[in-house]
């Protein structure tokens, strides 16, 4: 009998997990918090790389700019896999926590960019910085799917515009 409640309550807590992650990727808003909804996590635990690999095409990028860095490291871009490999270890190491200050969308028949201003820091209290991160999607087999992600930090000289601040479509 406990055997069947047990099996019972897992499978209802797996469907509402499942509903849940159906229903983030059908709307540009849902999917983007949802990316950082799983790389937020506390010191000592790893994201769900694998709910994560879930909002992107196979073959997106992941690129990070930073203006003022030397010639030649100004860009990064990775796959997924590297971007897991690469900056995964960081987060369970020193947890991260990452959240939507403002969302812009421009969309047109199943593309869309959005220019999501996030707030982020780690949990030992080391790193702590705004920036803007630009999402490319689209829209195919009844959801939305991340194709890339460009991310850029936001420094003295150069401050998130206002208009990419605390507006959510």
């Amino acid at each position: 009998m406990y055997k069947y409640i047990f099996s019972a309550m897992f499978f209802a807590i797996i469907s509402a997990k499942a509903q849940t992650d159906t229903l983030a990727v059908k709307s540009i808003k849902g999917i983007t918090d949802k990316m950082l909804e799983i790389i937020s996590v506390p010191i000592g635990q790893e994201p769900d790389w694998g709910a994560y690999r879930n909002l992107f095409l196979p073959t997106a990028q992941k690129t990070s700019l930073r203006p003022s860095g030397k010639p030649g490291r100004q860009v990064r871009t990775s796959n997924l896999e590297e971007f897991i490999r690469n900056i995964g270890p960081l987060y369970a190491r020193d947890g991260f926590k990452e959240v939507s200050v403002g969302l812009t969308i421009n969309e047109y028949n199943g593309i869309a960019c959005a220019f999501q201003s996030y707030y982020c820091k780690n949990l030992k209290g080391t790193y702590e910085k705004r920036g803007v991160n630009c999402f490319q999607l689209v829209f195919a087999d009844n959801r939305w799917w991340i194709a890339n992600t460009i991310f850029v930090g936001e420094d003295s000289k150069n401050k998130i515009p206002n208009k990419y601040l605390n507006k959510n479509e």
